[in-house]
């Protein structure tokens, strides 16, 4: 087996599984997460959708810690702080399986393009 073919699968399996919880979080948790935060007053978490980037700025600002540069502060587009006490524990390791998935599958991509040879 050729590393293409390694990179090829890897990229297909990532991309497919970023797709399905992809799925589940923005039509399962999103819901439940803007219900709880609608009943306590606040505004809806992220309200920019641009072509389903809100899905993944809510995973990533539930599952990762606050303060790193995938999850910062000074986002214009969602407010971390303000979401995480509206997700459950479940909600918060749905997340975490989406943000890795759907990263790995873009790094992956990423590098197979620039340094893998083709024949």
């Amino acid at each position: 087996m050729s590393m293409e073919w390694i990179f090829i699968g890897s990229f297909l399996l990532l991309f497919f599984a970023s797709a399905i919880f992809w799925f589940v979080f923005s039509y399962g948790i999103i819901p439940k997460i803007d219900k709880r935060m609608a009943e306590a007053g606040e505004s809806r978490a992220c309200p920019t959708d641009i072509m389903g980037l809100r899905t993944l700025m809510i995973a990533t600002a539930i599952s990762l810690p606050v303060g790193n540069f995938l999850n910062h502060d000074g986002n214009p587009l969602i407010n971390a702080r303000a979401i995480r006490p509206y997700a459950s524990n479940t909600d918060k390791l749905l997340g975490l399986i989406l943000t890795v998935t759907s990263y790995a599958w873009v790094i992956i991509a990423l590098v197979g393009s620039f340094f893998i040879p083709t024949s």
